[in-house]
């Protein structure tokens, strides 16, 4: 997964109630961090949502950048 990536919710984060808005909607990877800095690494811009910090877990390509 890289910057710039479109992605999803996984059936995993579905699941999750933190990412209930999230459900259906797509987003863009902005930033990647390194797990030994944060619990969430991967930062993603939702469209209508906003930036939100999720692991890789509940997240799934829709698109290569």
């Amino acid at each position: 997964m890289k910057v710039g990536d479109l992605v999803e919710l996984s059936n995993a984060g579905r699941n999750t109630v933190y990412c209930r808005s999230m459900r259906g909607k797509t987003g863009i990877v902005v930033e990647i961090r390194s797990k030994k800095e944060c619990m969430y690494p991967i930062v993603v811009n939702w469209i209508g949502v906003g930036n939100i910090e999720l692991l890789r877990s509940s997240l799934k390509y829709v698109s290569k950048a």
